[in-house]
């Protein structure tokens, strides 16, 4: 069927599918290159299953074949485990990654306002700021957070990366939690919070080296980028779980966050 996963395909299957809708169209290789201003060397490659086309490039001759290169995609994407939870939609998944690396810029911003007013008041008991704006800085926080990793989310769904998937919406659920607590303590359970702050760390950095592991998973669809990005990360991952090098992995999340948005902003890319 016309159907077919062609985003998803690798070659020759991408090359041989194309050729069967060209020739359903009753083009030749010349006329497919008049109307779609590609080389007719690049399509004699691309059917024999030579090269890789770009998505712009399936994205012009999808349209001179009378395809939707957006419906194309969209049909890529599966239903994951955690849609209906996240509110992902299956129609919007382009829309919805855009807005994930949007976020995550915005989250990058407030962390640094976050973890200031958390250093202060573990090690100096001391508030940086008045309680509610505290209160506002986690919520935000929470939010941008959630909306930035529910981008792997897809992405891991996308790229059939299921530890990914999986990891990055227990990321989000942790954050959320961590969150919701660190508001509560302000008014009761205060001697919990440096409890809190090992746990967290533990947990944390056990999830970042998971995350660490699906990112270097994603190398085979997008280039070297995602194994810098595990690699940092799951380096990150075992300082902050042992404690004594937390601080350490702490300040390297900085250039990881700046990698992780890079990331998503190109596996973004691949789906407009």
């Amino acid at each position: 069927m016309i159907n077919q996963n062609i985003h998803t395909m690798k070659q020759p299957a991408l090359g041989k599918r194309i050729s069967e809708l060209r020739k359903e169209k009753g083009l030749t290789q010349e006329e497919l290159v008049e109307q779609c201003n590609i080389n007719v060397r690049t399509i004699q490659r691309i059917e024999a299953g030579e090269v890789s086309p770009r998505s712009y490039t399936i994205k012009a001759i999808l349209d001179v074949l009378g395809f939707n290169y957006e419906d194309v995609i969209e049909e890529s994407y599966d239903e994951g485990k955690f849609d209906s939870i996240l509110g992902i939609k299956i129609n919007k998944i382009s829309k919805q990654l855009n807005l994930a690396w949007i976020f995550g810029i915005i989250y990058f911003i407030v962390s640094f306002i976050e973890v200031a007013t958390e250093y202060y008041r573990f090690e100096d008991d001391i508030m940086l700021v008045n309680v509610s704006v505290y209160i506002l800085v986690k919520v935000i926080s929470v939010i941008c957070f959630a909306v930035f990793y529910r981008g792997f989310v897809i992405a891991g769904n996308t790229n059939k990366n299921y530890l990914l998937e999986i990891m990055a919406f227990f990321m989000i659920l942790a954050t959320v939690l961590v969150g919701i607590f660190d508001i509560i303590s302000l008014f009761v359970f205060k001697e919990s919070f440096e409890y809190l702050i090992f746990i967290k760390l533990v947990c944390f950095g056990i999830f970042g080296i998971l995350i660490g592991i699906g990112f270097l998973k994603l190398n085979k669809n997008h280039g070297v980028l995602p194994t810098i990005t595990g690699v940092f990360e799951i380096l990150i991952g075992f300082l902050i779980a042992t404690i004594l090098f937390a601080d350490v992995g702490l300040f390297l999340l900085i250039p990881v966050q700046l990698l992780e948005i890079i990331l998503l902003y190109k596996i973004a890319k691949t789906k407009n």
